[in-house]
């Protein structure tokens, strides 16, 4: 933290950037003019040039100082006191747009190398209240998603002395939310979602797409993660596709999964996630979904115990994939295999809703109800479940629109 003449040089350069930047900044009310009231008009005050050259310095001076204040709360919000907070926003005062925004850069560029933010890096946000918002509202027909990522991530990274890496594994059928609850995740716990140096994503078929070079992805993988935790205490690793990796980069991850004893008088501590999107056994979720509702249950009577233990056994026994002949899998350093349920139609409409609000587009019950029968459903008797889950809803409202 600045404290001193370091504060004292960042208030001279902070002014010269209001200078460059804010030439024409209007005055603040209630700064006297030294020239009004005078009846010398040869008097130095007279002189016009000189006159406006006071009047442009103390204005910049005035809004300099407001402009200090404002920064030093933003870096510094336990330094803050009431008082200075107060004498930032007088009464008739208000910071102009541009400046707002060139004090918010400045800000970011600071902080991009200091830890100025009460959770000690700027650059993680860990918004549990928005993450809860997102899961309850935005993400439909998925209460056991909706009840364990919450809990569990929360948990993991509120752990002060975290042993391992948390794992999480989702599964189920294209269109149920996979890929939106990772995106939900990196959002809400970091302030530049997938931009951020923290955040890492890999698709299997995109980054690592020949079997013969696993070994060079290993090296490049391994790479990456060390950097990514060198540059941040708190990283995401998001494997999309992940039945499409080869074993031997799964083997990579291993170390950072397998307990390990504390280390005495460890100075930091590192939280890493690592999530796992896959498509791998989605059908035998919907089968057991499906009996489960054939015997009388209703949807939300669905807990963790009907499905977890079956997807867990038929990951292991596939025998077309390297995921589940990994040691990750085989030797449980997974911690939830998540699974994601197949939607219904009233999902559906409900995912079309939210697309037209999305857009700012208006809607009617009529049309959420074409677009959700323009979906294919499965069974073929029953016909309970989106084939496609929520996928290709924005080309439906496109049709709509066209």
């Amino acid at each position: 933290m600045l404290r001193g003449s370091w504060r004292q040089l960042w208030l001279f350069l902070l002014l010269l950037l209001l200078l460059l930047l804010l030439p024409g900044a209007p005055e603040p009310r209630g700064t006297s003019r030294p020239w009004e009231g005078t009846d010398e008009p040869g008097s130095a005050w007279a002189w016009p040039g000189f006159q406006r050259l006071q009047e442009q310095l103390r204005a910049a001076g005035a809004l300099s100082k407001r402009y200090w204040t404002l920064f030093s709360c933003q870096v510094w919000p336990d330094d803050c006191d009431e008082d200075e907070e107060a004498a930032a926003r007088p009464l008739g005062w208000r910071l102009p747009l541009l400046g707002q925004r060139y004090l918010d850069l400045l800000t970011t560029w600071y902080c991009s190398f200091q830890d100025c933010c009460p959770g000690g890096d700027c650059r993680i946000s860990n918004n549990f209240t928005g993450l809860e918002w997102d899961l309850n509202v935005r993400l439909h027909g998925q209460h056991l998603v909706r009840q364990l990522v919450l809990r569990t991530v929360r948990g993991y990274l509120e752990t002060p002395q975290p042993d391992k890496a948390l794992a999480l594994s989702f599964h189920g059928w294209s269109g149920t939310g996979k890929n939106f609850v990772a995106r939900m995740l990196v959002e809400n716990l970091y302030r530049d979602g997938l931009m951020s140096d923290c955040v890492r994503m890999f698709i299997a078929t995109f980054h690592f797409p020949h079997r013969k070079y696993v070994d060079l992805y290993k090296e490049q993988l391994m790479g990456q993660i060390r950097e990514t935790q060198q540059l941040c205490h708190q990283t995401l690793f998001i494997f999309d596709e992940a039945e499409k990796l080869h074993p031997g980069l799964l083997e990579v991850l291993e170390p950072h999964l397998e307990r390990q004893a504390p280390e005495g008088h460890r100075a930091e501590f590192t939280w890493t996630i690592f999530l796992f999107l896959s498509n791998l056994r989605g059908d035998i979720i919907n089968e057991v979904v499906l009996k489960l509702l054939k015997a009388g249950w209703s949807r939300e009577e669905i807990t963790m115990e009907h499905l977890e233990p079956h997807l867990q056994a038929e990951i292991v026994e596939t025998t077309d994939n390297g995921f589940g002949h990994s040691r990750l899998v085989k030797e449980n350093l997974i911690d939830y295999f998540i699974p994601f349920l197949p939607l219904e139609y009233r999902h559906v409409r409900l995912c079309a809703r939210d697309a037209f609000l999305s857009q700012e587009l208006l809607y009617t019950e009529e049309t959420l109800d074409e677009i959700a029968q323009m979906m294919v459903y499965v069974p073929k008797e029953e016909q309970l479940f989106s084939s496609q889950g929520c996928k290709s809803i924005s080309q439906r409202i496109n049709y709509f629109l066209s």
